[in-house]
């Protein structure tokens, strides 16, 4: 979640920083892999739970208990496929951590910010820009 900061009016905004955004985007990805976890876990439980329905296939309530089973399998199975296709769809570029802008211009930027620092740090009035 976005943090929130009060104005000088005295309502709240979001923060909309860079790194409160990162930050954003990394809360909403550890939710994911929470909630990808948990249905490995739920997988991983109905296999053990389904071993006994498979032992007596050919009994009426047990065929009918894998029908089921795998008409809802089937279901979420597709939605699954989905959310990976959106996964998948997310630009490439994030995971290398590349921005639209070349690296010699992230490189200059991280200079001139430390020499602003430094300038700063010694008590130099204005930092030259």
């Amino acid at each position: 979640p976005m943090a929130l900061q009060v104005t000088a009016s005295g309502w709240a905004e979001e923060d909309d920083s860079i790194p409160s955004r990162i930050a954003t985007a990394e809360a909403h990805v550890h939710r994911l892999q929470q909630e990808l976890t948990t249905v490995l876990e739920g997988l991983a439980s109905l296999k053990e739970q389904v071993k006994s329905a498979e032992d007596l296939a050919g009994d009426q309530q047990s065929d009918r208990l894998r029908r089921e089973i795998s008409d809802v399998l089937k279901t979420q199975a597709s939605a699954l496929e989905e959310m990976v296709r959106s996964a998948e769809s997310f630009p490439r570029r994030w995971a290398r951590l590349e921005l639209n802008t070349s690296q010699r211009k992230s490189l200059m930027l991280s200079i001139k910010a430390r020499r602003m620092r430094d300038q700063v740090e010694r008590g130099e009035d204005k930092p030259e820009r």
